[in-house]
């Protein structure tokens, strides 16, 4: 049974946290994957490093010219198509279905569909972006793609996703699969003024925004833990603490599992500020080894976190939150009902649902 996997561009994160769980799942069944995509920015020694165990499938780099970001993706969509001739099933995780061939036999999961992120009002900044999107041909394209392929299983990582997709095509979301969450964690002394947040260092993290709420929050340390992927916005969130004189907030970038778990599990709080955030791993991870979440009030966070309580509309809103939370009566109970609730995330609810998806689509041998 041939299958292949395809992105344009990989690295260590939550979408390949899921693809490792997949993979899980394919090898048990004998099955070796191909990968297909423009750029792997991770090895085999990074996976088991960083997931705790190794998986099998095969790396194929197929040939990439220059392009604006947007047009990158639906590029790649178009320049696979040749590889994927004689494949049994093709997994999508790039997002969009747009450029595929639409006789091939494909399950796309959707962590959030990109033509969602496209579909905004022409500025004069976006249609001068010749990075992204120059003069916003991609998003014109996508207006006119309102369908996928019959021969397309769509299945979406969380009712929020499911919904956008709704929004912007004639047709359903078939499936809900959350994402994969290493849930068990051997819990450790909590500390009662620790807070964490964990995610990759950029902009729409909001680490920038987190560093400032701090300066409302003296008596409390906050742990950034995330992987520099962004260099310079990473510099910029220290240099923050330098001038705001903060010896309360502390960058643990490229953290080892040992540490990040360390630091989790001794924290009382956990924040998470991306807005509209699709779903959110790392809460749920925080939830998992025993932290109260404290997240924005929006898109999949509101699926993770069903308590109003522990959900914000703006960072100045935290400091308040924290202290009220700190008195309530309430947080050995919300601590139970939530690690409860995020069962249905763990990594074995993911594999059974998604071995049961590729009994539907894998044809009979």
């Amino acid at each position: 049974m041939k299958v292949a996997y395809i992105q344009n561009r990989v690295q260590l994160g939550g979408r390949f946290q899921v693809t490792f769980e997949m993979t899980k799942v394919l090898n048990a069944m004998g099955i070796v994957p191909d990968f297909f995509s423009y750029r792997f920015r991770l090895t085999h020694e990074d996976i088991a490093a960083h997931y705790g165990s190794a998986i099998q499938c095969k790396f194929v780099t197929i040939p990439e010219s220059p392009r604006p970001f947007e047009w990158n993706i639906t590029k790649f969509n178009f320049d696979v198509n040749s590889h994927l001739q004689g494949y049994d099933l093709v997994i999508n995780s790039n997002n969009t279905s747009l450029g595929l061939d639409p006789s091939l036999n494909i399950l796309s999961y959707v962590h959030y569909p990109r033509k969602a992120r496209l579909m905004r009002k022409p500025t004069l900044k976006r249609l001068l972006d010749i990075s992204r999107d120059p003069f916003m041909l991609n998003a014109f394209r996508y207006r006119r793609h309102r369908r996928v392929s019959s021969n397309d299983l769509q299945v979406a990582n969380s009712g929020f996703t499911a919904q956008r997709f709704e929004q912007h095509y004639d047709q359903k979301v078939e499936h809900i699969l959350y994402p994969p969450v290493d849930i068990d964690f051997k819990e450790g002394e909590k500390l009662p003024s620790r807070i964490v947040s964990l995610g990759r260092f950029s902009p729409k993290k909001r680490q920038l925004e987190q560093v400032k709420m701090m300066a409302n929050l003296p008596g409390y340390e906050l742990y950034l833990i995330g992987f520099k992927n962004d260099p310079a916005y990473f510099d910029r969130c220290a240099e923050a603490i330098a001038s705001l004189g903060l010896a309360n907030v502390h960058l643990v970038a490229d953290a080892s599992e040992q540490e990040r778990n360390h630091l989790l599990t001794s924290a009382t709080f956990f924040i998470h500020s991306l807005r509209e955030e699709p779903f959110g791993i790392t809460t749920v991870q925080g939830i998992g080894a025993g932290c109260l979440p404290i997240v924005h009030n929006s898109g999949g966070q509101r699926e993770v976190v069903p308590y109003e309580e522990l959900r914000y509309e703006s960072e100045a809103d935290i400091p308040e939150l924290v202290h009220k939370l700190e008195k309530s009566e309430q947080i050995a109970d919300l601590r139970t009902a939530l690690k409860t609730h995020v069962r249905s995330y763990s990594s074995e609810a993911f594999r059974e649902q998604f071995k049961s998806l590729l009994e539907q689509k894998l044809p009979v041998s």
